[in-house]
Formats: C-alpha cells, structure tokens, sequence
C-alpha cells in the first residue's frame, strides 16, 4: 500500500497545485498528447524488465534488463519528443521535467550494468533490476538513496524530477485562458 500512495503523490500534488492556482480539474480532460502508443510500449518495456518473466532471452535477463532499460529510455524519449513540438509551454516544462528525471534515472542503470542502486541502509528491496549501492557503483548520487521515511523507501534525485514534472505537467494541463486571453 505505501508504494502505491508513493505512487499516486504526483496526483495528489497536481490536485493541491491546480486548487491553489484555482485551475479547473475537469480541463484535464482537453489534454491532448501525442502517440501514446509509444509511452504503452514503455510501460510494457518496463513491466518486461521487472517481471523478467522466463520467455525473456537468457541474456537480456542476465543483464538485470540493460537493454530493456535502454529501449524504455529511447521510447520514452521518442514520447517526449512527439509531444514538445505541439504543446503549449506548460505542458513542455511538465515533459521536459519528465524526460530529465527518467534521464538521470536510466543514467544511473546503465553505468550500473542494467541495474539501479539503492542505499545500503534501506529496507531490503533487492528485485530484478535494483542492488545494494557499493562502492564500486558508478554515479552513486542518481542511486535510490534519498530516504521518504512516511513510504518506508528510498527513491533517486530522478524518481523525484520525473514526479515533479508529471505533476507541472497535469497542474498546466488544468490551467485554461480567461477572456482577455491569461492563464487561468
């Protein structure tokens, strides 16, 4: 249960943000983004990469999923990308916010051979595609290594980006235009 409220704080966020700047919810549902099949293959690519499930090629397993991290990174991108060209500025601060968090992330797996690092010292998580920090760990300040003691986890400097940019990008996507043409 704590991981899934840590999970849905980026929401959480985005609701507080829009009624403090007296955004309008239902303004989500104008949100257009573009394709989004590409973001469904991330997340699949993802799922892939934590479930390791056994018709997964022995050597793509056996890099704790390097590839399939690398291939969610370059969709991910290719989704951000799709997406900038067409948004307006709120929208592209919320993506670019994404893409830099999910960049630092995806950084932090690959010098570490396709797996993240979490702090020696957290509660024991070890699963496809996370391991103890070490001191031969590459960029160790990208690890999971900032502790939110109220989830019981630690999470990365780009866990944190990328949450901080799906909430700019949902608190933007609730803003709308009065009549002499402001931001609402």
């Amino acid at each position: 249960m704590p991981h899934l409220l840590f999970v849905l704080s980026p929401l959480v966020a985005a609701a507080l943000a829009g009624l403090a700047l007296r955004r309008v919810p239902w303004r989500l549902t104008r949100l257009r983004l573009r394709a989004n099949a590409l973001l469904w293959a991330a997340a699949a690519a993802a799922v892939i990469r934590y479930t390791a499930p056994g018709w997964v090629p022995e050597p793509i397993r056996h890099s704790h999923g390097l590839w399939l991290a690398l291939l969610t990174w370059a969709i991910g991108t290719a989704w951000v990308a799709a997406n900038l060209p067409t948004s307006p500025a709120g929208i592209r601060g919320g993506l670019c916010l994404m893409w830099t968090g999910f960049t630092l992330n995806s950084a932090a797996i690959a010098v570490n051979g396709g797996a993240m690092p979490f702090a020696a010292g957290a509660p024991a998580r070890e699963a496809v595609g996370h391991v103890r920090l070490r001191p031969d760990h590459h960029l160790p300040w990208l690890a999971d290594v900032i502790p939110v003691p109220m989830f019981a986890r630690v999470v990365s400097v780009g866990d944190l980006i990328l949450m901080a940019g799906i909430a700019f990008l949902l608190t933007a996507a609730m803003a709308g235009r009065d009549r002499e043409g402001r931001v609402s």
